[in-house]
């Protein structure tokens, strides 16, 4: 048993996605070892988190740093399309987009897919957001289209469909909205998150 205060370090690091209690364990012994203040590096980032809030619209992290906005700067960005808006499962997957530079719309992040294994994974994303914030930009500007930048994952195409399902009644209201689907350039059981710029800008280009 290792002393209690590398116990729970030990508890803490095995809780992110991906690492086991052996990994855990050597990253803390790495830390342990380092006699270069990187162990205080980690500290000062760590509680640098406390600064960090999400946009108010789109949900992508912003730092705060004291002042009061609200939004990010791509929201409050009036040469950006805001009638056009790509919902992506996580923030890193906006900025895999981003790196395309050939779209210039908005985001909504979800923070998360509905898993088919999940029934209550629906209720920790950001969809009841979502169908207010496309609801107010239809009523606003009478036309939008939302582009489903979901992984082609099953938890992505699952998303992608529920998705579809809550904002297509929509429609009957305001015909001018439109619902597309990443096209052809992801491979089956990609995520955004690893693809190329070349790839992303073909599904970009070839949505559907």
């Amino acid at each position: 048993m290792y002393p209690k205060p590398l116990q729970n370090l030990i508890d803490l690091f095995a809780k992110f996605p991906g690492v086991g209690p052996r990994q855990a364990t050597r990253l803390v012994f790495f830390l342990l070892k380092q006699q270069n203040g990187f162990a205080s590096e980690l500290q000062y980032g760590l509680a640098g988190l406390s600064q960090i809030r999400q946009c108010k619209l789109c949900f992508r992290t912003i730092d705060q740093n004291g002042s009061d906005e609200t939004l990010c700067i791509l929201c409050k960005d009036p040469k950006r399309d805001h009638n056009t808006v790509a919902v992506v499962e996580k923030e890193s997957d906006m900025q895999s987009i981003e790196n395309t530079h050939i779209f210039h719309g908005l985001y909504h992040v979800l923070d998360g897919v509905v898993s088919p294994l999940d029934p209550e994974s629906p209720k920790r994303l950001h969809l009841r957001e979502l169908h207010s914030r496309i609801t107010k930009l239809l009523e606003h500007s009478h036309k939008a289209e939302i582009i489903l930048a979901t992984g082609s994952t099953t938890e992505g195409d699952t998303t992608a469909l529920y998705i579809d399902r809550i904002l297509t009644p929509l429609k009957t209201r305001f015909p001018d909205l439109t619902i597309t689907r990443l096209g052809r350039g992801l491979s089956l059981g990609s995520e955004l998150e690893y693809a190329d710029e070349i790839t992303l800008k073909s599904a970009l280009t070839n949505r559907k």
